[in-house]
């Protein structure tokens, strides 16, 4: 029965980690990329390591995508966006002006390095 709660995940960068603190002590920063690029962190895209700011970006990207229908850089081939995403870190399409500057302001601050 529908009870209004709403799950997003997304499988395609997951690991099973026997342990992992909140504030990223006694564990180890995850390396390995897979998952899909529209919704990838820079630092999961260059294998730099990627934690909590990697959840924040794709939030980021998964509220792109339900605003405008589509996630940022859909009309780039996977390909193009993961190399887009990887080398120009800070250039993240902005949310439609139809958005509110509270909206606009959320996606920038999450797709922001």
């Amino acid at each position: 029965m529908p009870n209004g709660v709403i799950k997003l995940i997304d499988f395609g960068c997951a690991k099973r980690l026997a342990w992992v603190s909140l504030s990223g002590t006694h564990s180890e920063m995850l390396k390995s990329v897979h998952g899909t690029p529209y919704w990838m962190a820079p630092e999961v895209i260059n294998e730099s390591g990627y934690g909590r700011k990697s959840d924040v970006w794709s939030i980021g990207c998964t509220v792109f995508e339900m605003a405008t229908g589509k996630p940022p850089l859909a009309s780039m081939d996977r390909v193009a966006a993961m190399f887009y995403i990887g080398a120009h870190r800070g250039l993240m399409p902005s949310l439609p002006d139809p958005f509110s500057g509270k909206a606009a302001d959320f996606v920038h601050v999450c797709l922001t390095r």
